[in-house]
């Protein structure tokens, strides 16, 4: 437990040691231990899936180029024709 305990802990914040103490203790705790192992690893590959593809630089540039094409950019013809729909007088 000891050995586990850290890991736990650290991934549900706000529990202390003496929580999981108490919480597998009980009737039934290995069935919660093992539960929670099992949540725990799948946080953590979660975790590190997201990590592994940041840190490749290809993938870092796709990124870079996907968030560069979904702003908005308007064309100078767009532009003009939303200022005259909304009545401002444009010179052309």
């Amino acid at each position: 437990m000891s050995k586990v305990a850290p890991a736990l802990c650290s991934s549900y914040k706000g529990v202390l040691p003496s929580d999981l103490l108490d919480k597998y203790a009980e009737k039934g705790g290995m069935n919660r231990l093992e539960y929670d192992l099992a949540c725990l690893n799948t946080i953590h590959e979660q975790i590190q899936e997201s990590q592994s593809s940041s840190k490749d630089g290809a993938s870092m540039e796709a990124r870079r180029k996907q968030r560069r094409q979904q702003r908005a950019t308007i064309s100078d013809s767009d532009a003009i024709a939303l200022l005259k729909q909304r009545g401002i007088p444009v010179k052309e």
